[in-house]
């Protein structure tokens, strides 16, 4: 039985089943935001009252206080990026049936988070698992639990640069001196050692087609094949491919397009001696 308050207004009904999955799985108690500053005080009081009774002395005093207030802590975080995530549906999201064992271990990884910024990118989390269930793994949850706020910057910097193509891809674009364009060694260095990216000596998307497409956001590019030749249908990457774990949070960090890149990238690729051409076709 679902303990939350539900007298809160504001939620899809999407956002109140995910809610209640959530309460099922941990036992959440949400208390409707006009009420949270009352329910803080009581709370803040009752905790005081719980400890006078157990008449601790000392350092159990103290530790047992301390207990109380880390969870109290932990409770506020899972309560934040639960509403926060639930808000994050419309009436028109499907909420599937998220496993509780996942439940578990996501608010385990997460109910530290006191950033606002990073409880953003759980609640992301948490509202794309409810409407896929298996959009994200553990291994991905257990990541993103040591990042610090500057990584996850950099991963929604380098976000930027990734195409859905044949899957998410990042097209890096070099300089006539061999540097990438718009990130440097130690990011791109960074990025390897969180395991957002793999890197080699360079990376190609190979098609199947002659005439294909891929997307740059909301931009729908036709790429087409000047050789009749199927050997020659690929497109050269750069030097950074996508992990799994790579994919599964780029999709969801937060990143927005950089028209600048995009326009270099399209005229450095659609010259008279380049084997393929990409267009655009659409904007959404």
């Amino acid at each position: 039985m679902s303990l939350i308050d539900f007298s809160f207004s504001g939620l899809s009904k999407p956002g109140e089943k995910l809610v209640g999955k959530v309460c099922d799985a941990v036992g959440i108690l949400y208390e409707p935001t006009r009420i949270r500053r009352k329910a803080k005080a009581e709370a803040d009081a009752k905790r005081t009252e719980l400890v006078s009774k157990l008449q601790l002395e000392g350092i159990e005093k103290r530790a047992a206080e301390r207990f109380l207030k880390r969870e109290t802590k932990r409770q506020e975080n899972i309560e934040s990026i639960t509403i926060q995530a639930a808000q994050n549906l419309n009436d028109e999201d499907s909420v599937s049936d998220i496993d509780e064992d996942w439940i578990e271990a996501f608010f385990k990884e997460c109910e530290d988070v006191t950033d606002e910024q990073m409880q953003t990118l759980w609640a992301r989390i948490l509202s794309e698992e409810a409407k896929s269930n298996g959009s994200f793994s553990r291994r991905t949850l257990r990541l993103l639990s040591t990042l610090s706020r500057e990584e996850a910057e950099l991963i929604t910097y380098f976000g930027k640069f990734v195409w859905q193509a044949i899957y998410l891809t990042p097209i890096l674009v070099e300089d006539a001196d061999g540097n990438i364009e718009g990130i440097n060694f130690a990011q791109l260095a960074a990025l390897d050692s969180m395991g957002i990216i793999q890197q080699s000596m360079g990376y190609s998307l190979t098609y199947n087609a002659k005439a294909s497409r891929m997307d740059y956001y909301n931009i729908v590019m036709r790429v087409e094949f000047k050789s009749e030749d199927s050997k020659d249908w690929r497109i050269r990457t750069g030097t950074a491919l996508l992990t799994p774990v790579g994919r599964e949070i780029i999709a969801i960090c937060g990143s927005t397009p950089d028209y600048e890149y995009l326009d270099k990238y399209l005229k450095k690729i659609n010259t008279k001696e380049s084997p393929v051409s990409i267009t655009i076709t659409e904007i959404k």
